[in-house]
């Protein structure tokens, strides 16, 4: 979805920096954080070296995990495929309710808002920014380690791989809602497929892992105040699953990589805080006066 593409934030959280007088500094904090975090994108790709790049088929990438999946997800709801039990009761074709809207802007807001967050954190303390960009960096490798080990495929392959039925396309249907004319004749789901990097990557879900972390640093810096983003996970776990891209074992896996970075980073963050802030853990806009 074009229109919430994470470099087009990137700009504006430049323009903000500019607005507080800290452009320098904010190219000097956040450069190495954005490369490193788009190239881990970029470098998704090479776990899905094993995917071709046409059109997937599944007698030719049987080394991809699906049915233990599905079968993992059955386990945890009583025989239900939650996916496809959420689109029974809530699609419907050729209607666009406001839930699948949301469910394809949240879903597009996947780098924005751990980009948002850490700007937040940025303008306030530079310790707790790195503390926190340090953390979602290692995250987000550590999943790519994870997509190279266990290749998944999501409901959505899985569907076109026959091993489920019945799976739908509200992503589709809600994209024409929202994008341009000009892009209405468009698949998106062929275009999600083409673009993305890796489509068998749904294992852990850094849907999920990232507002999990999110919501991990929240509560650690702003007590209970930082629970308000629970609501946020809720609405993310809720999109990935209806919109058919992610099991929900996948978010709990998610979660657990999360919650096991974030401990991580506790415990090596004292040594690290002397090395890399410094005296530099003043608010930004005190430093500006």
């Amino acid at each position: 979805v074009n229109f919430i593409e994470p470099d087009r934030w990137a700009i504006f959280l430049l323009i903000g920096a500019i607005i507080l007088g800290k452009w320098k500094a904010f190219l000097r904090d956040w450069v190495p954080f954005v490369f490193l975090l788009f190239g881990f994108e970029f470098l998704r790709g090479i776990a899905g070296d094993r995917v071709a790049t046409g059109e997937l088929s599944r007698e030719q990438h049987s080394g991809v995990h699906v049915q233990s999946l599905i079968d993992a997800d059955r386990a945890l709801f009583g025989g239900e495929i939650p996916a496809t039990w959420l689109q029974d009761k809530l699609y419907v074709a050729g209607t666009a309710h406001w839930y699948d809207l949301l469910a394809v802007l949240v879903y597009g807001l996947h780098f924005v808002f751990p980009l948002v967050f850490a700007f937040m954190l940025w303008i306030g303390r530079k310790d707790r920014f790195w503390q926190f960009t340090i953390g979602l960096l290692v995250m987000s490798y550590l999943g790519f380690a994870g997509f190279l080990l266990y290749p998944a495929a999501p409901p959505w392959l899985a569907q076109q791989w026959g091993y489920i039925q019945d799976l739908h396309n509200p992503f589709d249907q809600a994209f024409k809602v929202l994008a341009p004319r000009r892009y209405d004749n468009f698949d998106t789901m062929t275009l999600w497929t083409l673009r993305s990097p890796n489509p068998v990557a749904a294992m852990p879900s850094l849907h999920a892992a990232y507002p999990w972390f999110v919501l991990l640093f929240a509560l650690k810096f702003y007590g209970w105040r930082g629970s308000i983003f629970l609501v946020y996970n809720a609405m993310v776990w809720f999109s990935v699953v209806y919109l058919g891209h992610h099991w929900v074992i996948d978010i709990l896996a998610g979660m657990v990589l999360a919650t096991v970075c974030f401990l991580a980073i506790q415990v090596v963050w004292p040594r690290l805080e002397r090395r890399i802030v410094n005296p530099a853990s003043k608010p930004v806009r005190r430093l500006a006066t």
